[in-house]
């Protein structure tokens, strides 16, 4: 198709270069009519930028009439006799890729369609935020563009070319050339996806000095451009500000600090921190009051590439906190989102009660009702699953295997969730049908069947597995039934009591980074606070336990 369009886009410049070879005297076709919207599409699809290995599948009313309109109604919300002709190409399982070309009746109703488009750019955003944040990010980036009643969306690598090419084509010009493709480097040890100072700020605003933007405070580069430092004086502090040592380049005076440096290797990240812990223990021994009053709540820690320096009244969240930073992408340009808007975040539409948190608005996009484990949990409880049949049986003998391989006699609660999050997340891929507005998703995926049978489930069939092996278990848990994407999409998670205090988890966002990366990955949401967790999901606040302890486990992957 790429060749035949090549070759009529070529007849119709020849064409144009001969003003007396059109018969009768008539005009030359509009534009409108020189390509089909499938001949537009697969015009565009060599610019798109979309991987050579990429599965898609092409929808158009030769091959597919039927499935070509129930897409286009789940996207656009319009019915087979509200558009003339649509062309799709798609990715298939975990991708946002797509091409759409659709032409309608008029301009005007083309016009109309325009923010439909757009929304639907949104949407898909929150469809893969979390679950797989490259194609978020695809999404966010796509481009709606219109040419009078003809309509492109485009949700790939290179949208920009995509609409050009559209554009190009469309109109009968020579299409741009595809881009060569970037050669993918080696990857570097000391280049590094974050910024210093995004590292730097949210470890200090989300743990080590949660009031830092009101406190008095400096921060500075290190002479070699791969450290940063920030420095504030303790709340209530009316001690002296210099003990001898302000000129030292780790330990400034007496102010609380928290430093980061980048090395060349997690060795030498290593070393930095073993070494910022002795130096501490040497200032001690020289038994300067001051100094040793901030010095016994400092710690060095390295993760990766990256040693920290933490001397706060809060060293061990920020110790915890450290190694999540590294992983989680929304690290990355949080100084900039943080001092974008008068030096504080902004929260989208907050909620009044909750003014740091978005307002929970349920999207009640689907049926987020919990199956109903009660028998089975009986069943457990008297050592009889004779009395189950069917699914519930199934799911029965199914946890009983997977307790009985990795839980062991005299594990503590925080052991016992451990063992069942990883279980969950090294071993239950998501169900990418929720994603495909074409396919169905069963609803054994929205419970324990999906999770712990089939082994492939969606957020709440996650959920609910977790909640029942950790009922099995003796663990006190609960399912939370929220939203993510600013009330966007529907989700949900879990909550765990240990000790008294509640801890929040969502195992379906560890294992998509699991499922996404190919490999395991630091957990970024097992044992968060309330405040961690509402950072990317909402819920009913009011009405749900919140999750407050500063001890948050310790356990990862």
């Amino acid at each position: 198709m790429k060749r035949i369009v090549s070759l009529l886009l070529s007849l119709t410049l020849l064409l144009s270069l001969l003003p007396g070879c059109s018969q009768s005297g008539e005009d030359p076709p509009a534009p409108t009519e020189l390509f089909s919207v499938q001949e537009l599409a697969e015009a565009v699809f060599p610019v798109s930028g979309r991987e050579e290995a990429l599965d898609v599948e092409r929808l158009n009313r030769d091959a597919d009439s039927d499935r070509l309109a129930v897409y286009i109604e789940a996207v656009c919300g319009l019915t087979q006799d509200q558009w003339e002709d649509a062309a799709v190409i798609r990715g298939t399982g975990a991708s946002a890729f797509e091409i759409i070309v659709l032409r309608l009746e008029t301009g005007d109703a083309a016009a109309d369609l325009e923010p439909v488009l757009a929304d639907y750019l949104t949407a898909r955003e929150g469809a893969f935020t979390g679950y797989a944040p490259a194609e978020a990010e695809m999404a966010s980036n796509g481009r709606v563009q219109r040419e009078e009643r003809t309509l492109g969306l485009f949700i790939c690598p290179a949208p920009e070319n995509a609409a050009a090419a559209f554009t190009a084509a469309y109109n009968g010009e020579e299409l741009p050339a595809p881009p060569e493709p970037e050669p993918k480097p080696e990857p570097e040890r000391n280049a590094p996806p974050l910024a210093l100072r995004d590292i730097l700020h949210r470890l200090l605003l989300e743990a080590a000095c949660p009031e830092w933007l009101s406190v008095e405070k400096s921060w500075s580069n290190g002479s070699s451009g791969r450290s940063v430092i920030g420095n504030w004086i303790p709340d209530g502090w009316d001690g002296p500000l210099n003990s001898g040592y302000a000129d030292d380049p780790l330990i400034t005076g007496v102010t609380y600090q928290v430093s980061v440096h980048l090395l060349d290797s997690e060795e030498e990240a290593a070393a930095l921190a073993e070494a910022l812990n002795r130096q501490m223990e040497e200032y001690r021994e020289l038994g300067f009051e001051e100094v040793n009053e901030m010095l016994d709540k400092g710690c060095a820690i390295s993760s990766g590439c990256y040693a920290a320096l933490i001397v706060s009244d809060h060293t061990e969240d920020a110790v915890l906190l450290f190694p999540r930073i590294l992983n989680d992408p929304e690290t990355g340009g949080y100084f900039d989102r943080l001092y974008s808007q008068g030096r504080q975040t902004v929260i989208a539409d907050p909620d009044p009660d909750y003014p740091d948190r978005v307002r929970f608005t349920p999207p009640n996009e689907e049926d987020m009702s919990i199956y109903d484990t009660s028998a089975i949990l009986a069943a457990w409880e008297a050592g009889d699953p004779s009395v189950l049949s069917g699914d519930d049986r199934e799911i029965y003998d199914a946890a009983k295997a997977i307790l009985a391989e990795i839980m062991e006699d005299g594990m503590s609660g925080l052991e016992k969730e451990t063992a069942a999050y990883r279980w969950l997340v090294n071993n239950v891929d998501y169900d990418w049908s929720h994603q495909d507005a074409l396919a169905e998703t069963d609803r054994r995926a929205y419970g324990p069947y999906g999770g712990l049978v089939d082994r492939a489930a969606v957020c709440l069939g996650y959920a609910v597995s977790f909640q029942l092996l950790m009922d099995m278990s003796g663990v006190e848990c609960i399912t939370v039934v929220g939203a993510g994407f600013n009330s966007a999409g529907d989700h949900a998670w879990n909550m765990v009591k240990l000790d008294g205090e509640w801890y929040c988890v969502d195992a379906t966002w560890d294992a998509n980074a699991r499922e996404q990366r190919q490999e395991e990955q630091a957990w970024r949401y097992f044992n968060l606070t309330s405040d961690e967790m509402a950072r990317n999901h909402q819920w009913d606040y009011a009405n749900t336990p919140e999750a407050t302890a500063e001890d948050r486990g310790g356990a990862r992957a």
